[in-house]
Order: C-alpha cells, then sequence, then structure tokens
C-alpha cells in the first residue's frame, strides 16, 4: 500500500468516525436538558420495553404454531 493509499484511508475512517459520532450526538439531543423539545425518556423507554414484549410474544406464538 502506497503513502498515499495509507493517507486515503485513515482519512476515510476519520471520516466515518465524524459521521458516526454526529449519528449519535443527534440521538443522544433528542433527550438532553437544553433541547426545549426534548423528549420523555422514561416515556420513550416504557415505549420500547412495550414493543420488545410484544415482539416476544409474537416470536413465542410461532414457536407454538410452528411445533
Amino acid at each position: 500500500m502506497t503513502k498515499q493509499e495509507e493517507l486515503n484511508q485513515q482519512k476515510s475512517e476519520l471520516i466515518n468516525d465524524l459521521v458516526a459520532t454526529s449519528t449519535v450526538m443527534d440521538e443522544v439531543w433528542r433527550y438532553h436538558p437544553d433541547n426545549p423539545n426534548k423528549k420523555d425518556i422514561i416515556k420513550e423507554y416504557n415505549i420500547l420495553k412495550k414493543i420488545h414484549n410484544d415482539i416476544e410474544q409474537e416470536l413465542n406464538e410461532l414457536d407454538k404454531v410452528g411445533n
């Protein structure tokens, strides 16, 4: 690998890291206390728990049908 290819690879990895960091920051901002439109973390968590439980229940029902 040439020096230029190594630099390009390093730059690509850093850009990917930057995009990933920005994505996480955007998600965290949804719940940040300084965000005037922040989401209620407890409410959002409870919604996710309900979805999780519904999926588990549906999987269990599919297992019963398949057996």
